[in-house]
């Protein structure tokens, strides 16, 4: 849900596109625009996300042509060398910059969408070079989730630091039921960084030095966590889902997750809760902030360029996102919205708070975070799957 894989997008390609965009298919005509998403899991007929267009159809009068695909950025750089593009597409987070860079999207102003009202770090990840690209519709982050039973059975308290993480994976792995201490997705992509940034930022390493000490003490922890039998060898196939499902099945005492798993939990006979991952010598860990935007396209017809930026503000409204909201539990990136889920959902407190406070996975690099979070991935997998020990793993991918 919160990445996607890393594109190489070539610029001299990509600029074939920009003025073209999907209007080209509705005839030039404003009131028809075409949508292209990756929720194929939102593909049902009556999902929030389906809702949610459907009510921006009829506040704004403008019919989507909507695509959806399960390989959406291999489509969009497909589209890209032909010059079809969609007029709105929905990007991850990361992915925004690296889009606008390459003069694909229309920036807000010419798009007229405002996002002055939303947070500041969650509308970070849309800016680049001073402008800001689309506008965020929801966003999530990640805790460390626990089963509350098997902690009161060990008489263990949630960990508050690495040391108790190791302390309590140990005392909660048992063989002989099938059940690991934790789990978390070290798949060799963006999800697999993903997962790992909050170890990775909480021991003090940063993106601009992925081969640093403080990196490599990060991956060690996950990497003796396997090697000790307190984590799975298989975490490296697996991607958040299917942690969740290990979880939910009794094979994992603790796991790495996000707020979009809170509904698919509570359908499930798991006693849960939440804390913050740690940071090595206590305290919470920094976590990366995970969601979406919407995105305009350039259009050679100012019209086009017009009409999607009202549907994509009609799209980002506080009124709209609501439902969409609390069907994904995603937190809003209105903080005054926020507060109101946080009063009306107990269990959205602490995502409400770590939201506010979570990372933009560009802030450091921009538009070159996708290709560095792809080589970061492959390494912790690499190392975590023991083909190689960490400094080395790091160090590879730095270079």
């Amino acid at each position: 849900m919160a990445s996607a894989a890393a594109l190489a997008l070539p610029l001299a390609l990509l600029a074939t596109a920009c003025g073209s965009g999907g209007g080209d298919e509705s005839g030039g005509d404003p009131t028809q625009l075409t949508f292209w998403d990756g929720f194929t899991q939102y593909n049902t007929g009556g999902s929030p996300f389906e809702e949610l267009i459907a009510t921006c159809e009829d506040e704004t009068g403008i019919t989507i042509e909507r695509t959806v695909s399960d390989n959406i950025y291999d489509k969009y750089t497909r589209a890209a060398s032909t010059g079809d593009l969609p007029d709105l597409l929905i990007l991850d987070n990361p992915n925004v910059a690296q889009f606008a860079e390459t003069g694909i999207l229309a920036d807000n102003e010419a798009a007229g969408i405002d996002t002055s009202e939303m947070q500041p770090n969650i509308v970070a990840s849309g800016i680049y070079e001073g402008k800001t690209y689309g506008a965020p519709f929801g966003s999530n982050t990640l805790a460390l989730f626990y089963d509350v039973d098997a902690f009161a059975e060990a008489g263990l308290e949630p960990p508050t630091d690495w040391d108790s993480l190791r302390s309590a994976a140990q005392a909660l792995t048992d063989p002989a039921a099938g059940r690991y201490g934790i789990a978390f997705s070290a798949r060799p992509d963006q999800e697999g960084t993903f997962q790992f940034l909050p170890f990775f930022w909480g021991a003090g390493a940063e993106l601009t030095d992925v081969d640093s000490p403080e990196a490599v003490e990060a991956l060690t922890l996950w990497t003796d966590l396997v090697a000790d039998g307190y984590a799975s060898g298989e975490n490296v196939t697996l991607n958040q889902q299917e942690i969740r499902d290990q979880f939910t099945a009794g094979h994992a005492a603790m796991m790495v997750n996000g707020t979009w798993q809170l509904n698919t939990l509570d359908d499930s006979d798991v006693n849960y809760a939440v804390v913050p991952i740690p940071a090595p010598d206590g305290g919470a860990a920094p976590s990366p902030l995970g969601g979406e935007f919407i995105n305009v396209v350039q259009n050679e017809d100012p019209a086009i360029v017009t009409a999607a930026g009202e549907f994509a503000s009609c799209f980002t409204s506080r009124e709209n996102l609501a439902g969409w909201l609390e069907g994904q539990t995603y937190i809003s990136p209105y903080a005054d919205q926020a507060e109101e889920q946080a009063a009306d959902d107990p269990r959205l407190v602490p995502w409400v708070e770590a939201v506010g406070a979570a990372r933009s996975r560009t802030e450091d690099l921009g538009s070159s975070f996708a290709s560095v979070a792809t080589r970061l991935g492959e390494a912790l997998s690499g190392a975590v799957a023991g083909q190689t020990d960490p400094a080395t793993a790091l160090a590879d991918a730095a270079q």
